[in-house]
C-alpha cells in the first residue's frame, strides 16, 4: 500500500472515530428529557454564543472547539461567562447521542434547517436549558487575526503550559523536525496570535476542562486591551470589516444598543463559571466507544441558573472585597500573576509598590477581623497559605481588606487547577516565552 492510500485511510478512521455516526442513532442509549428553561425572572438579560472551530477550510465546517455563552444582564449591569466543554456529552436533536462540538458540524453538513448554528442552538436549549439570542462565529484563523489586530493581548499564567508546537507557523505540519517542545510557565506574558491559539488549544498537560478555563483567560486579556485601547468606540466605523472575519447574526444597531453597557463593563466585574469534573461532569466513554464528559443533570442545571440569575442580582449589592498585592519574590512581575488571579476569584486587586523583606512564602494580612463570612480562606486556598502565614491587624480606617505578600516559591506552587506543571528549568532548557 502506497503512502499516500495509506495516510488516506488513517484520515477517514480517524474521522469515523471523532464524528461518530453521521445519521441519527439507532443504539438503545436512552435520550434525556429536555432541560427546564432556567429562571430569568423580569431581568432584561441578553445571552450571545461564542463560537470557535478548528477548521482553516472555508469548504469544511470543522467541529466547535470553543464554545462559550456570554450572559449579560441589562437590569444589572452584569456580564458573566459559561465555558461548555467541548465533549460534553449531549442529545442533538434528530441525532441521537454525540459530544455537542459535534451539533454545528451536522447542522452544517446534514441540511437541517436552522443550518449548524440552528441546531447548535436547539442543542443548547435541549441539554442547558438556556436560550441563545444571538451568535459569533470565527475560525482559529480569524481569532488569532483579531489578536493580530489589536497588537497581542497581555495575560498572566498561573499554570504552566507544556506542548509541542510548530517552531515557524508556515512550516510543514507533517514534517515531524518542524516541532518542539515549547514551554511556558507561570509569568506575565505578551502573546501574539500564534501563542495565543497554541496556548488556548494545547492539552498535552492538562485537560479539556482546562482549555475552557485558558480560553477564557483569553477572552478576557483580549477584552481589557479593546477596553483600555478605546477600541469599542471604534465598532461602528469597522463592523463591515468584522463581519468579514466573524460570522454573527448581530446587526450594528444590536452592537450600537449593548455599546453603553460594554463601556462601562470592566474585566474585573465579568463573573466566569465552568463545568468541573466530578462536579458538573465525569469522565465516561459512549455506547460508540469515545471518551466523554458525562453531565450530572442536576448539578449542571444548578451551576447555570447561578450562571444567569442571580446575575447577580444579589452579588452586586455585596461590595467585592479589596487587596493589595506586593512582591517580595525576588521574581518579576508575579504580582500580575497574584492580582489576576484573586480578580479572577471575585476581589477587587491593585498591585502596590512597598518594599518588604524578601521571603519563601506567601503571607496574608487580614485588616478586616472578621469571624463570619470572611474570605480569607478563599485567599489561604488559592495562594497555598496555612494558618501561620495569616496576620490578622483589624483596622476600621483601612484602605484595603486583605494585603498579601508575595513569596519567592509561588512561582512553582501558583497552580491550583488539574494542569501537569513542567519541569523547572535548567542550562539546556530550550524554553521559551512570550
Amino acid at each position: 500500500m502506497n503512502r499516500a492510500r495509506f495516510a488516506i485511510l488513517l484520515l477517514a478512521l480517524a474521522c469515523l472515530l471523532i464524528l461518530g455516526p453521521l445519521h441519527a442513532q439507532d443504539s438503545d442509549e436512552a435520550i434525556p428529557d429536555a432541560m427546564p428553561l432556567v429562571d430569568e425572572g423580569d431581568d432584561d438579560i441578553v445571552n450571545f454564543l461564542l463560537i470557535g472551530s478548528a477548521t482553516e477550510n472555508a469548504y469544511n465546517p470543522g467541529l466547535t472547539d470553543a464554545l462559550m455563552i456570554v450572559s449579560a444582564n441589562r437590569t444589572a449591569g452584569i456580564v458573566a461567562v459559561l465555558s461548555i466543554p467541548r465533549d460534553l456529552y449531549v442529545y442533538i436533536p434528530s441525532f441521537g447521542m454525540h459530544k455537542i462540538n459535534t451539533a454545528y458540524f451536522y447542522g452544517e453538513t446534514k441540511n437541517v434547517d436552522g443550518g449548524g448554528i440552528g441546531l447548535l442552538k436547539e442543542t443548547i436549549t435541549y441539554n442547558l436549558g438556556l436560550e441563545v439570542d444571538f451568535y459569533a462565529r470565527v475560525n482559529f484563523v480569524g481569532f488569532g487575526e483579531i489578536i493580530d489586530a489589536v497588537g497581542g493581548i497581555d495575560i498572566t499564567v498561573d499554570c504552566g503550559i507544556q506542548d509541542w508546537k510548530l517552531k515557524e507557523p508556515d512550516l510543514d505540519k507533517q514534517d515531524p523536525d518542524n516541532w518542539e517542545i515549547y514551554t511556558v510557565r507561570a509569568g506575565l506574558y505578551h502573546f501574539d496570535s500564534e501563542i495565543a491559539l497554541w496556548y488556548v488549544r494545547s492539552r498535552r498537560t492538562s485537560s479539556d476542562i482546562d482549555r475552557g478555563r485558558r480560553q477564557q483567560h483569553v477572552i478576557r486579556a483580549l477584552w481589557r486591551t479593546i477596553r483600555e485601547r478605546g477600541l469599542l468606540n471604534e465598532l461602528p466605523s469597522l463592523w463591515d470589516e468584522i463581519t468579514n472575519t466573524v460570522d454573527t447574526d448581530l446587526g450594528l444597531q444590536d452592537v450600537l444598543g449593548m455599546l453603553p453597557m460594554a463601556l462601562n463593563i470592566d474585566s474585573s466585574d465579568i463573573e466566569y463559571f465552568r463545568f468541573r469534573l466530578k462536579k458538573e461532569v465525569n469522565n465516561a466513554v459512549s455506547a460508540e466507544g469515545q471518551e466523554v464528559l458525562m453531565p450530572d443533570r442536576e448539578v449542571v442545571a444548578h451551576l447555570v441558573q447561578n450562571f444567569v440569575l442571580p446575575t447577580t442580582g444579589s452579588r452586586i449589592l455585596v461590595q467585592r472585597p479589596t487587596m493589595a498585592v506586593v512582591n517580595a519574590s525576588g521574581v518579576p512581575e508575579l504580582e500580575y500573576v497574584v492580582a489576576d488571579r484573586m480578580e479572577f476569584e471575585g476581589f477587587q486587586t491593585v498591585i502596590i509598590d512597598e518594599w518588604q523583606k524578601p521571603r519563601r512564602f506567601n503571607k496574608i494580612i487580614d485588616y478586616t477581623g472578621a469571624t463570619k463570612g470572611n474570605p480569607v480562606e478563599t485567599i489561604k486556598k488559592v495562594l497555598r497559605v496555612t494558618d501561620e502565614g495569616v496576620d490578622v491587624q483589624p483596622d476600621p480606617n483601612r484602605e484595603y481588606d486583605f494585603k498579601v505578600i508575595i513569596g519567592n516559591e509561588y512561582q512553582f506552587w501558583s497552580c491550583t487547577y488539574d494542569v501537569l506543571q513542567p519541569a523547572p528549568p535548567t542550562e539546556d532548557d530550550t524554553a521559551r516565552s512570550g
